[in-house]
């Protein structure tokens, strides 16, 4: 049992100064990809991409509106089969129109994917620069929440800003 402290202490004595010379970095990711030339871009796109769909969205409303008015005005003189069917296609618009809402979700979050994706690959390769030219075991990302506390540790957003020219 003593042996086995022993040699346990032993251990971490001789990793201790390992661990202890672990390199630590922190960026604040958020406010780099801010920076970067081409968001200004990304954003103008997907606001234009955004705006067609919301247009697309305002066509279908109004296209409802429409069948409930003209629903409303004629219901009176309708037959039953008549109002059954009036009463249907207007489910089936209202069907449409939830199903298009949903679509245009995915559809701007997989727009904003795509735009954000070649300035993520490029940022990860100018912090992986960063970090492998500076020695460093660790960086963490700021912004992300990840890190709810640092008191070491080197700011690697002014390396990162300069490696990739902004």
């Amino acid at each position: 049992m003593i042996k086995t402290i022993v040699l346990t202490l032993g251990l971490l004595a001789a990793t201790a100064p390992t661990a202890m010379a672990q390199k630590l970095g922190h960026i604040d990711r958020q406010q780099l990809m801010l920076m970067l030339p081409e968001r200004q871009e990304a954003e103008t796109k997907m606001r234009a991409f955004a705006e067609e769909l919301d247009k697309r969205l305002r066509a279908m409303g109004t296209e409802y509106e429409q069948a409930v008015t003209t629903f409303q005005n004629k219901q009176a003189s309708m037959t039953n089969t008549e109002r059954d069917m009036s009463l249907r296609e207007i489910q089936e618009l209202e069907q449409r129109i939830q199903a298009a809402q949903q679509k245009a979700q995915e559809d701007l979050a997989k727009q904003e994917e795509e735009l954000l994706r070649p300035m993520v690959e490029r940022t990860n390769k100018a912090i992986r620069e960063v970090a492998d030219a500076g020695g460093y075991t660790y960086i963490f990302d700021t912004s992300a929440g990840f890190v709810l506390y640092w008191d070491k540790g080197d700011d690697i957003l002014p390396k990162v800003k300069t490696k990739l020219g902004i």
